[in-house]
C-alpha cells in the first residue's frame, strides 16, 4: 500500500495559547483555542485536512506523566527552549495512509523510531505517531488517524476550517548544510527533492542555508500582514 505522505500539521511552540492565537488572527490566520488538557494547551489555523498548532506547556508535572509527554520526551528541552525565548517552530507531522507501514520500513533502513497510540475515552477519534528516535529537533514524525483525516475534518471539524486570505505554499528550515539536508528528508520521506526543496504535497519543505537549525518561517500564497508571529518568520509568494 502507498504511503502518500503529505503535509499534516506544524507546531509552534509559545509562552501563551491565547496570545499566540491572537496574533496569528491579527496577522490574516484566524485561529481557535481549545481548553487545557493533560497539562498542555492548544490553539489552530486550520485550513483544511492541515493545520498549524500552536501549543505551551501549562503544567509541566501533569503533562510530564500523559501520554504526549511521554512520547515527546526527547522534545522536551528544545520546546522548553522556544517557550523561554518567546516562541519558535519546533517540527512538522507527515500524513500516511498507515503509520505501521512507515515504521516496518524505516526499521528495515536502520531508521530508528517508536510508534504511539493515542485515544481519548469517549471520543471516536484515534491517531499513531511514528516518532523518530536519533533526529535532528525540527525532523518530522508521522501520523495516521481513525477516521482518516478527511473523515475526521467533515465530522468533526469542519466548523473550524477558515483560511482567511491566506494559504500554505511551504515552510522554511535553517540548516548549516541544506542539500544534505534536503537528501536526508527525500530519503525518509521517499519524496522528490530539488536542489533543497523537498516537494511534500500541502506544504513544500524548503532548506536555506544558516546556524540555526530549526524551522524558521512559513511561506504563504500571498502577502501576510505582519512579518512575524512569535518567533516564526513570514513569508508571502504571489
Amino acid at each position: 500500500m502507498p504511503e502518500n505522505p503529505e503535509f499534516d500539521h506544524l507546531l509552534h511552540c509559545v509562552p501563551d495559547v491565547a496570545a499566540g492565537a491572537e496574533a496569528y488572527t491579527a496577522a490574516g490566520l484566524p485561529a481557535h483555542v481549545n481548553p487545557p488538557y493533560l497539562g498542555f494547551q492548544n490553539a489552530g489555523w486550520r485550513l483544511d485536512e492541515r493545520y498549524l498548532e500552536i501549543l505551551t506547556i501549562v503544567d509541566a508535572d501533569e503533562f510530564a506523566t500523559s501520554p504526549f509527554g511521554v512520547s515527546t520526551i526527547s522534545w522536551q528541552p528544545t520546546i522548553n527552549q522556544l517557550i523561554a525565548a518567546g516562541g519558535g517552530a519546533l517540527n512538522f507531522a507527515i500524513n500516511v495512509t498507515d503509520v505501521t507501514a512507515t515504521q516496518e520500513r524505516l526499521l528495515e533502513q536502520g531508521v530508528p523510531c517508536q510508534l504511539h497510540t493515542f485515544t481519548r475515552e469517549g471520543s471516536p477519534v484515534s491517531f499513531q505517531e511514528l516518532i523518530l528516535l536519533d533526529a535532528p529537533a525540527w525532523a518530522p514524525f508521522f501520523i495516521t488517524y481513525t477516521p482518516d483525516r478527511v473523515t475526521l475534518v467533515k465530522q468533526y471539524a469542519a466548523h473550524l476550517v477558515d483560511r482567511g486570505a491566506h494559504d500554505l505554499t511551504a515552510f522554511v528550515i535553517e540548516t548549516p548544510d541544506p542539500q544534505e539536508a534536503a537528501r536526508w528528508l527525500s530519503e525518509l520521506t521517499e519524496l522528490p527533492v530539488n536542489d533543497t526543496k523537498v516537494e511534500l504535497p500541502g506544504g513544500a519543505v524548503w532548506f536555506e542555508e544558516g546556524p540555526a537549525d530549526r524551522l524558521t518561517a512559513l511561506v504563504l500564497t500571498d502577502r501576510p500582514l505582519t512579518k512575524q508571529i512569535l518567533g516564526l518568520e513570514l513569508r508571502g509568494v504571489s
